[in-house]
């Protein structure tokens, strides 16, 4: 007797187990199908975004800063590597257009996004180291090779990522001369 009813438990408990199972499935396949679509649209979003990146590179290597400042949003927060802060789109594309006339029109600048991070949806935070050949420094002498790392906030507006806060640092950096 003792044997019936302890077959008979293993059976209800396998029973129970394959039915758990079997409508349990729908759900973990709905759940793999809802990372994977999530995994999706962040490659999309990071490959918008490393666009955006590649433009402002483009527009620098062009030495054509109308186009390199068409990512940032007109009332952009900006800080050059130098800590100087500039409060609008035209504010930076005059300065870069002044150093693309003199110190930076023969310079090449390479960009790498090396993190992106979503703060929500349409809020990202970018990562972004960069190298510099062909500059000058303001006394006219050579400045041959820089580097650095950019920190942005980007936003998505009217489905398009800008720039909308840009921090800018220069590993090579050395203080202005009597400070």
């Amino acid at each position: 007797m003792m044997k019936a009813t302890s077959t008979a438990k293993w059976k209800l408990v396998r029973f129970a187990a394959v039915a758990i199972l079997l409508a349990a499935a729908p759900l973990v396949m709905s759940l793999a199908r809802a990372a994977a679509a999530d995994d999706s649209a962040s490659s999309r979003e990071d490959a918008a975004i490393k666009q955006v990146i590649a433009g402002f590179s483009d527009g620098w290597n062009t030495h054509n800063a109308h186009s390199m400042c068409a990512s940032l949003a007109d009332d952009v927060q900006w800080v050059n590597w130098r800590g100087e802060p500039l409060g609008s789109r035209q504010a930076v594309e005059d300065e870069h257009a002044m150093l693309f006339a003199d110190l930076y029109k023969n310079t090449h600048r390479t960009d790498t996004v090396k993190t992106v991070r979503y703060l929500s949806p349409e809020l990202a935070v970018v990562d972004d180291y960069w190298t510099m050949t062909g500059a000058r420094k303001r006394d006219g002498s050579d400045w041959p090779y820089r580097a650095g790392y950019t920190n942005m906030v980007m936003a998505k507006r009217a489905g398009r990522w800008i720039v909308i806060v840009s921090h800018t640092a220069d590993f090579n950096a050395t203080a202005p001369a009597g400070k």
